[in-house]
């Protein structure tokens, strides 16, 4: 958040006077206030051992003595009242300027609320070294997110090519040692490791059965850290070597951890295989990399053990898929069970397995709100390479989980059409299909462990099209806008399916409460806008997907974007929506965003108005994090 953000939603004004190094903390009008920081790079050139901020003698004993910050060993708790009290009731002491007038004082408290808007780590640096008393209030905030990247290679910077860490250890290394050495481990909340692990004579140590010294050392140190973090809430292990039985107990230990994610190796090298401590905290699960001839760990005592578990997701590694190995057994995972998980959502990559549902009762249906299945087994019997182990998971039917809020899948088929219709009220369906080109992030569809004669996994090419795929369009439209039409609020369809205006028609009929909708159509022209905005009032995203085997429709938007036609056609087609809350158009590709901004008069012609909407090109990060892009891809 940049410091104009923060002026919109302060309650105070700090004007910062660089050549004297001090704040003047003055309280703004009640009904328009902002925050003027001047530059917020000058932080860096003023020193809190030398400011003669007012505030520093008056209120460092204050925060010392409300908490226990200066001791470091536990963040500032604002259940106390007392604590809550003197932040409220204690204001920054009046400071005089050269004119005379004295400027109005500032409460903690609020000082505490422009803090909290700063979201970037540099920026949390400077205010950290600007004063005592912002040394003390921004230091819990820099340290709740923490994540540590590690390189198996010494990297260099800048201009004259120094090594990172140059005249001691990594940066990697170094922070670590600053978590374990220093009183600021008890504020971290989220606590991540990854990257890439060098070992040393791997193959030496796996003839004669021990554990490299750096791997056991970087889990010991790992597990110091984490039981001084006395507040840590999410912990991540995404390190390309193991996480060994140490730091294990370390985290069941962890009576406030309730997310935890474990990254497995995908290498073969011996290691010990833990059974997983059970942790009743955890809410959120994430395993990925599972592959059973890797060494993973023993994760059912773990799942057993987690009765408040609300959210899971697995992913195993395609290795099995590609090679039609048979090696997951359920049973591994889940059986040790006694009572089915009650999950609100559940996320599964790559599962290749036989299943007897008869014999496995491990979620509760009824319980059961979001569904991702990615590459995984289906029951269909349209897959060549699965329809040996299809049999079992074909005598599901009768489970369906008839509350599903969200089904994200990347098959369609005529059984699955089915099920759509025993759903109650679903209000987010995301139908995943290939794309022209690779998503962004981590593919978690590559093997890691290459295979001679391995067929080719389904997910390898993303431009395959499953021709039966193509005659389901009609089925799934009918389907969909019959029982869900009304609830439904996000809409992505397979690419593949070029809907005809008669279609597109269809779906605004029936599902005016759409949101973000994600469609293949060919818009040779604007005017099909006509047929969305002004019916689907609360529509905020609109994606028109390019088919993965005919870049026609993208190669003639591109064109036209060369001559900067779509910034007047969609404002053209949008302003006399006055309701539309549209914001975010795709058109054919990523690189084809536009964000429409608000209707404005811009002028008149006599007694009449004249409304415009202002339309710009934006870059793929502005909705990265919006569901009809985020859940586009085969990641969890």
């Amino acid at each position: 958040m940049t410091c104009q953000d923060i002026s919109r939603r302060a309650h105070g004004v700090i004007v910062c006077l660089q050549q004297r190094q001090q704040f003047i903390l003055r309280a703004g009008p009640s009904h328009n206030v902002s925050v003027k920081i001047g530059q917020v790079s000058t932080f860096a050139n003023v020193k809190w051992s030398s400011c003669q901020c007012a505030a520093c003698t008056s209120c460092l004993n204050l925060l010392e003595t409300s908490s226990n910050v200066s001791t470091g060993l536990q963040p500032p708790s604002m259940a106390d009242p007392s604590m809550m009290a003197n932040m409220f009731d204690r204001n920054v002491r009046p400071h005089k300027q050269e004119i005379g007038s004295s400027a109005l004082p500032l409460p903690l408290n609020l000082i505490g609320l422009i803090i909290s808007y700063l979201d970037s780590s540099a920026d949390l640096s400077r205010m950290l070294r600007t004063c005592r008393v912002f040394h003390y209030m921004t230091l819990p905030q820099l340290y709740i997110n923490v994540s540590l990247r590690s390189y198996d290679t010494i990297r260099y910077c800048g201009r004259e090519g120094r090594a990172q860490g140059c005249g001691m250890a990594s940066p990697f290394s170094m922070a670590l040692n600053g978590l374990v050495s220093r009183n600021v481990a008890g504020y971290v909340r989220n606590f991540e490791v990854t990257g890439q692990w060098k070992e040393h004579d791997v193959l030496e140590h796996s003839r004669v059965g021990r554990v490299p010294d750096e791997s056991m050392m970087l889990n010991t140190l790992v597990r110091v850290a984490v039981e001084k973090m006395v507040v840590l809430d999410s912990f991540s292990w995404n390190l390309n070597t193991k996480m060994l039985p140490t730091l294990w107990q370390g985290l069941a230990q962890k009576s406030t951890l309730t997310k935890l994610t474990i990254q497995f190796p995908s290498n073969r090298h011996p290691r010990p295989i833990t059974i997983a401590p059970p942790i009743p905290s955890l809410h959120a699960l994430k395993i990925t990399e599972i592959d059973p001839l890797c060494y993973v760990d023993d994760i059912s005592g773990l799942l057993a053990g987690a009765k408040n578990l609300k959210d899971l997701k697995l992913h195993w590694s395609s290795r099995m898929r590609e090679a039609r190995e048979p090696s997951v057994h359920p049973a591994a995972y889940f059986g040790k069970l006694h009572t089915p998980l009650s999950l609100r959502s559940i996320a599964v990559v790559n599962l290749y397995t036989q299943l007897d549902c008869r014999n496995c009762r491990v979620f509760e249906q009824a319980a059961l709100q979001e569904v991702t299945f990615l590459n995984s087994m289906s029951g269909l019997g349209d897959d060549g390479g699965t329809v040996f182990m299809d049999d079992g998971w074909a005598k599901c039917d009768d489970h369906v989980p008839t509350q599903l809020k969200m089904l994200r899948v990347d098959k369609v088929s005529r059984q699955q059409c089915e099920v759509l219709a025993h759903i109650n009220s679903l209000e987010r369906l995301y139908l995943i299909g290939p794309h022209l080109q690779p998503r962004r992030g981590k593919d978690y569809c590559n093997s890691t462990i290459p295979l001679p004669h391995s067929p080719p996994s389904s997910t390898a090419s993303p431009t395959s099209i499953d021709n039966n795929a193509m005659t389901l369009k009609d089925e799934y439209l009918e389907t969909i806008t019959k029982h869900h039409g009304r609830t439904l609020k996000h809409l992505l369809l397979l690419p593949q399916w070029r809907l005809t205006d008669d279609d597109i028609a269809l779906v605004v009929r029936q599902c005016p409460n759409l949101e973000q909708l994600g469609m293949g159509a060919d818009f040779s022209t604007f005017k099909q806008l006509r047929l969305l905005v002004p019916f689907l009032t609360n529509l905020t995203c609109l994606r028109l997907l390019s088919s993965p085997d005919d870049p026609t429709f993208v190669n003639q938007m591109r064109e036209l974007e060369e001559q900067g036609v779509h910034e007047k056609k969609i404002a053209e087609e949008t302003v006399n929506q006055q309701r539309s809350a549209l914001r975010f158009i795709e058109i054919g590709a990523e690189d084809l965003i536009f964000e429409i901004g608000a209707r404005a008069p811009v002028e008149k012609e006599g007694m009449k108005t004249i409304w415009k909407r202002k339309v710009r090109k934006r870059p793929f990060d502005v909705v990265r994090d919006i569901d009809i892009w985020k859940l586009d891809s085969l990641d969890i």
